[in-house]
């Protein structure tokens, strides 16, 4: 009866991956011209404009497939990679229908301590050599009949908690950082299990929910394939993924091996992990002993409500941006003297939720698309003056990821990434966008949430490199840069100067806090947060920040007096899994970008490439409504590689 059945499992598989697999996310600008890299691991395509970027992205790539292989050491796969650089955001993803890697390489503003390259080709070529290894067995075998589709139909078996959280832990294991080893990307679950007087169910967060925040499947499925890591046999994924490949008309391939090979479920790993984690969790809470800080924001009825980026716009007013469940972000103005809200503006697209404001103004970067290309988007600067409501857009057409309005109203300060992955400092005329000045960042370093000092004489920026993240100030009466922290692995996420004493974020501790680094090199701790302390606004002698609870981010104030000397190191807590295990270092130091000969790309030559067929005649969008539409005969399918021209024969 169970070979009967298989048939109908089969085609019920295909259908499901023609619904997840058969996609594009859009086409570049068609002026652009196309250079391609050739190696015996990857075809590199990436538009001319990115000129050695494309170089060193290839290079990245080339180290990356060499790490990976201490995870998947069986794996050799050959793939296609295409580049998008006229976008404003980083992202990554790996389909199998066609088989390809579509990358979006602009670094983030919120980023980690590691150089956006080399976290983008780990975690997706993780994903290229998860879905390779389903090619044996049963797969391999429908993959003649049916082409490269049954590896995505099959993929669909594989829970997104292990893909994502697979990938990484790869990033976080063969790299010097990773979201692994950052305190913000485990500070929900952190909260959820120590708040709450149990965890979450594995369905309620798998299904997720539109009443209660549920961490992504990123951050739960890390903490899952860490601790089976750490406990169990290393191979016992790739036992998975082979079971997976071998036998999915099981259904629920992933249960029979793991208690196949360490008598565990899904849902058994999740509670076993993350009762494990709250013990590790409550214990290090002790030791810290956090500090419960004066939250001035209205109360939330335990309604999950993030305040961010809080700044202060008058005596007894602080703007910040508001998120909730049930309505789009928006800026709100707090009265701190009866806890009270109202909402002022509802800005367009933004993220990260960056927000800087001074002399009545508060000024934000939106997303901006473009009208006929989906590849291709811009960011540009807004500004609005709080008293008349008076709002005006500084930028057009620009690629601006975050800006500052100076102490008198009179400035902003801009980080730019063009399309070349040339970073700079601008300073803009707030009156009317004019650009006063551009500032090339030292190294080309990219530049994150720039910041006014107290003074208006210099500017801070986070610098993110390939040594991690470090602190630069710009000053424009000298026209020099100096190094105030220099790049390391701890994560900093926002940087102040304030009477020659620089206020900052960084994870040193194993959780984000606020510090101080004195005019004589001291550094003293401002907070002591229980999962987080984010974005410092120093006024008189308190700093307004947002601290993070099971509830959301509160609005909160610490005084600067209160600090505490501290002994400033790089993170390594006790709670991070991935301290477990010591990271993998392989680096192909032979290799060099001129190695790598890039030629022209003829989008004429490349117009099909076919990928997956079926030994019947479908309607591709009949059958996902009505698979009784199958017919006799023969479908063929094909999509070219940059997703131009998209065929059914």
């Amino acid at each position: 009866m169970k070979y009967r059945l298989i048939p109908y499992l089969i085609f019920f598989a295909l259908c499901q991956g023609i619904n997840a697999q058969f996609y594009e996310t859009g086409q570049d600008p068609s002026s652009i011209k196309w250079l391609q890299i050739k190696t015996n691991r990857f075809s590199l395509i990436y538009p001319e404009s990115y000129g050695q970027e494309g170089l060193k992205f290839a290079r990245s790539l080339d180290e990356s497939f060499t790490k990976l292989g201490s995870l998947f050491p069986e794996n050799k796969v050959r793939i296609p990679i295409i580049i998008h650089n006229y976008t404003t955001f980083s992202n990554g993803y790996v389909a199998w229908a066609p088989k390809r890697m579509e990358i979006y390489p602009t670094p983030e503003q919120d980023g980690i301590p590691l150089d956006t390259k080399e976290q983008l080709t780990t975690h997706e070529l993780t994903h290229v050599q998860q879905l390779s290894s389903l090619n044996k067995g049963f797969t391999r075998i429908m993959s003649v009949i049916t082409g490269e589709q049954v590896a995505g139909a099959v993929s669909a078996f594989l829970p997104l908690w292990f893909m994502e959280g697979d990938a990484v832990f790869a990033e976080s294991l063969l790299s010097p950082s990773g979201r692994g080893k950052t305190a913000a990307f485990q500070k929900e679950m952190k909260a959820i299990a120590l708040e709450k007087s149990k965890i979450y169910s594995y369905d309620k967060m798998v299904a997720g929910s539109f009443k209660t925040n549920i961490p992504d499947h990123y951050q739960y499925g890390y903490q899952m394939v860490a601790w089976s890591f750490s406990k169990y046999n290393s191979r016992l994924w790739n036992k998975t993924l082979d079971f997976t490949a071998k036998y999915p008309f099981t259904l629920n391939p992933v249960n029979y091996s793991l208690r196949e090979n360490a008598g565990l479920t899904k849902s058994k790993l999740f509670y076993e992990t993350f009762d494990s984690l709250k013990v590790i969790w409550q214990r290090e809470e002790k030791i810290i002993a956090p500090v419960n800080y004066l939250t001035v924001n209205p109360d939330k009825k335990k309604e999950y409500v993030n305040y961010y980026s809080p700044v202060i716009v008058g005596k007894d007013s602080i703007v910040s941006v508001k998120t909730t469940f049930s309505s789009t972000p928006e800026f709100v103005l707090i009265n701190l003297s009866d806890k009270t809200e109202k909402r002022i503006f509802t800005p367009g697209i933004m993220y990260p939720y960056f927000l800087s404001g001074s002399y009545g103004k508060i000024a934000w970067v939106e997303q901006r698309p473009d009208p006929r290309w989906d590849n291709r988007n811009y960011s540009v600067i807004m500004i609005m003056d709080i008293v008349t409501r008076n709002l005006r857009q500084l930028s057009f057409r620009s690629r601006y990821l975050s800006a500052s309005v100076s102490k008198d109203g009179i400035f902003i300060a801009a980080a730019e990434n063009t399309v070349k992955n040339e970073n700079s400092l601008v300073i803009i005329n707030a009156a009317n966008g004019d650009i006063l000045n551009k500032i090339p960042v030292p190294g080309n370093a990219f530049a994150q949430k720039p910041q006014w000092s107290q003074s208006g004489e210099e500017v801070t920026i986070i610098s993110l490199s390939e040594k991690g993240e470090g602190i630069l100030s710009y000053s424009l009466k000298l026209n020099v840069w100096n190094t105030l922290i220099p790049p390391a692995r701890n994560d900093l996420q926002s940087a102040f100067l304030r009477n020659d004493s620089l206020i900052f974020v960084s994870s040193s501790s194993g959780i984000d806090n606020l510090y101080i680094l004195t005019p004589e090199k001291k550094i003293a701790r401002l907070t002591n947060s229980k999962y987080g302390a984010y974005d410092p606004y120093p006024s008189g002698g308190n700093v307004v920040f947002s601290d993070y609870s099971v509830t959301g981010n509160n609005v909160c104030i610490a005084k600067i007096s209160e600090s505490q000397p501290y002994s400033y190191n790089e993170a390594k807590g006790p709670s991070f899994l991935i301290n477990r295990f010591d990271t993998i270092k392989v680096r192909n130091t032979d290799i060099e970008i001129a190695d790598y000969k890039p030629v022209p790309y003829r989008k004429f030559g490349h117009i099909f490439g076919f990928h997956s067929w079926m030994p019947f005649y479908a309607d591709l969008e009949k059958i996902k409504a009505d698979p009784a539409t199958v017919r006799p005969g023969l479908t063929l399918m094909s999509q070219n590689q940059l997703s131009t021209v998209i065929s059914t024969i």
